[in-house]
């Protein structure tokens, strides 16, 4: 990686909006892990399928928070198309980060589900804030 986009990178990492999409995440991760929780020990759903529902939950979640106030000064696209390619976005980054995470770490390596949920959210929030910020809400130049 040359040296400017390196810069532009640590850049992003400082900016307020990214410590405004962790906030959003922050709340997102509790509202994944008690949906989580509660589908699979109360519900009795297998943690495969609660997983999901847990995913979908929280990228609704956490689309209406990114909206007002993550993004909320990037109004280039209507509701609809920015819903759209939020969820396009953050259900790819998720299936590939937090909910294959969970199911590889489960099943081959015997971690609770719970912890494996989370470190496939961590995994699938860098990929969701770069996908987002690059396409769903891009600036308009």
């Amino acid at each position: 990686m040359c040296p400017k986009r390196l810069q532009r990178l640590l850049g992003k990492l400082t900016d307020i909006r990214f410590l405004k999409f962790l906030t959003v995440g922050g709340s997102g991760v509790f509202v994944n892990m008690f949906t989580l929780y509660l589908l699979t020990e109360f519900a009795n759903l297998h943690y495969f399928i609660a997983g999901l529902l847990a995913i979908e939950i929280s990228i609704l979640f956490n689309f209406t928070l990114n909206n007002l106030w993550t993004w909320g000064d990037r109004r280039s696209a209507s509701v609809t198309t920015r819903l759209l390619k939020y969820h396009i976005a953050a259900g790819t980054t998720a299936f590939l980060g937090n909910w294959c995470i969970l199911i590889l770490l489960t099943e081959l390596w015997g971690v609770h589900y719970l912890i494996s949920n989370f470190i496939g959210i961590v995994i699938g929030a860098l990929l969701n804030f770069y996908v987002n910020d690059l396409w769903t809400f891009r600036e308009n130049n």
